[in-house]
């Protein structure tokens, strides 16, 4: 009998220990993830600063992927290459030695514009 209480004893300190470090572990986890979004609202108020924003930057701005804008940006310019030329706004941007540089206001007036004309884009294609 004293051996059972014994293995309950034991089981229920090993329980205990166990549920001690799940909790610091969640709590250390909300702790960065918090710390993510802090660093999010920095760089976005660091972005108003600036006059222009790099491709990165840019890509959260507009809430996408860098590859996303990248590839609007071959869309445009492969309607442009393949058909001449391109009636519609164009993902504004001008490119300085390797890099993408954007200005906050283009972007919004372009994605006013991409809005209101419905437009669809998928993968490298602009589908109207």
């Amino acid at each position: 009998m004293k051996n059972n209480h014994l293995s309950i004893l034991g089981a229920s300190l090993i329980l205990g220990v166990c549920f001690i470090v799940g909790c610091l572990v969640i709590s250390h986890e909300k702790a960065g993830s918090s710390g993510n979004a802090l660093q999010a609202q920095n760089t976005l108020l660091q972005q108003q600063d600036k006059a222009l924003m790099t491709l990165q930057e840019a890509a959260y701005f507009l809430g996408l992927e860098e590859e996303q804008v990248l590839n609007i940006m071959k869309a445009e310019n492969a309607i442009l290459s393949n058909n001449g030329p391109f009636t519609k706004a164009k993902l504004p941007y001008i490119k300085i030695d390797d890099e993408f540089l954007f200005t906050r206001e283009d972007l919004l007036n372009w994605i006013r514009t991409a809005t209101a004309e419905k437009r669809v884009y998928s993968g490298i294609k602009l589908l109207n």
